[in-house]
């Protein structure tokens, strides 16, 4: 996704060689991916689950109210 679109950053991290990364988002397989620290997905998918699972993390929590633009 990071790659298609500007507008996404990825980071890939070595978990052995952070651990306390590693520890911090609870790595307990991989591949693992943390979406704006909301939304984690486990192991591989097809790519629509995964794109779509990916993109709620982008999404207002149910009950938070959506951010207004400024201006």
């Amino acid at each position: 996704m990071a790659f298609a679109n500007e507008h996404i950053t990825a980071y890939a991290v070595e978990a052995t060689e952070f651990p306390d990364l590693a520890r911090r988002y609870r790595v307990t397989g991989v591949p693992k991916t943390v979406v704006n620290d909301a939304v984690e997905i486990l192991g591989a998918l097809p790519q629509d689950m995964y794109v779509s699972q990916a993109l709620a993390g982008f999404l207002p929590a149910a009950g938070q109210p959506e951010e207004q633009p400024k201006g």
